[in-house]
């Protein structure tokens, strides 16, 4: 049986996207037949002290989670200097665990973030990268130093794939164009709006306008704040707020109140596993992104574009290539990005068209199929394949 170490840097459990998709991912290449592992720091947890990563981010237990020691600053050093520290001393007690384990040539190594890992190309490990976000830092010497020595890539888009091969010189053939997934299993339900907005409570006669997500600027939801000068009356603008950046939220939280909306309302602390239920419970759905930010434009391929999909509601969403990417308007309705006005007369384009809206979410619905977990690691696993036939 082939051996799988993914390696993360991130805390589990965690609100965050990244943690949840590290772990399905892992459960997804155990149920293929690999040996799998998931490496993460031993750091402080105290949000969810106690809790079971497994049971929390609803995943199947069958793979083994490692805990590698590193220095944990956060709350002692100020700014970014704990990151710093983490992500510093996680390289090395991969680099060392791997040697001690006697594993760098016989397992295959994956990761989201290439300075996880880059200790082992100097060592020829066999090494994998999911590119979500491309961006240059002032060690830009070190994606190169990367994503040349890896065995191979997958980009979440085209256009990160094509950025690394201009940019770096990469083949193409190296490397894997596969967006993001969604278990449309979950996602996919016929539970009613009514029912659906029963077990969470929320009224029955609102007009509900959703976003689910973090509140982070570079989603667009300051575009969505502000179009709620533009809707009608009993039309609601909900923001489903998971995640946990504290300070993103306070800020967010601070311009909704200079607003003084009465037609907002600010839903905290959701987990994932009522997401569904959300989805189902909304008019129409919302994908603000900014067209201001060089990831959102053009390198992120949205989890929760995916969800919104399988869910069969309709969606509003940013014109841009990165969303263009996935969808067109066949099963979207597109507005002018970072314009409010735009974002309101596209939802009231959607409320007021019951027969397009059915025929766009039906096709949404079942584009969403071709972005399955399945399908996603069949590919990938033979690209896998044939890259390492190829090394």
């Amino acid at each position: 049986m082939k051996k799988l170490i993914y390696v993360s840097h991130w805390r589990y459990p965690s609100a965050k996207v990244n943690p949840r998709v590290a772990m399905r991912t892992c459960e997804e290449f155990a149920r293929k037949g690999f040996d799998t592992e998931l490496w993460i720091p031993r750091r402080r947890n105290p949000q969810f002290r106690g809790m079971d990563p497994f049971a929390y981010h609803r995943i199947q237990k069958n793979f083994v989670i490692r805990r590698l020691a590193v220095l944990d600053l956060y709350g002692i050093l100020p700014g970014d200097l704990p990151f710093y520290a983490l992500v510093g001393t996680f390289a090395v007690s991969v680099f060392f665990y791997a040697l001690m384990r006697g594993i760098v040539r016989s397992a295959i190594f994956y990761s989201l973030d290439l300075r996880d890992m880059a200790l082992l190309h100097t060592v020829n490990a066999r090494v994998f990268y999911e590119i979500h976000d491309y961006y240059k830092t002032p060690v830009h010497w070190l994606n190169r130093f990367c994503f040349l020595r890896a065995a191979g890539l997958i980009t979440t888009n085209r256009m990160k794939l094509d950025a690394i091969e201009k940019e770096f010189g990469r083949p193409a053939p190296t490397m894997l164009h596969k967006p993001n997934a969604v278990d449309t299993s979950v996602f996919r339900t016929s539970i009613s709006r009514q029912d659906a907005r029963a077990a969470l409570n929320l009224p029955q006669d609102q007009i509900i306008i959703l976003y689910c997500g973090q509140v982070l600027l570079w989603k667009g939801v300051a575009t969505l704040l502000d179009a709620h000068e533009y809707l009608d009356p009993g039309e609601f603008i909900y923001f489903n707020v998971g995640g946990d950046e504290k300070a993103a939220l306070k800020e967010f939280k601070e311009r909704y109140q200079e607003t003084g909306a009465q037609n907002i309302v600010i839903a905290e602390g959701q987990t994932h596993s009522v997401i569904p239920l959300w989805l189902r419970a909304a008019d129409v759905l919302i994908l603000p992104n900014t067209a201001k930010d060089q990831a959102s434009k053009y390198e992120t391929s949205p989890v929760k574009l995916f969800e919104y999909m399988a869910s069969g509601r309709p969606i509003v969403a940013s014109d841009l290539p990165s969303i263009r990417n996935v969808v067109d308007d066949t099963m979207v309705w597109f507005f002018e990005p970072d314009n409010p006005e735009s974002l309101a007369e596209q939802i009231h384009a959607a409320l007021q068209g019951p027969d397009a809206a059915a025929q766009k979410s039906r096709r949404a619905q079942d584009e969403a199929e071709k972005y399955t977990w399945d399908r996603r690691f069949g590919d990938i696993m033979r690209f896998m394949d044939m890259r390492l036939i190829c090394d």
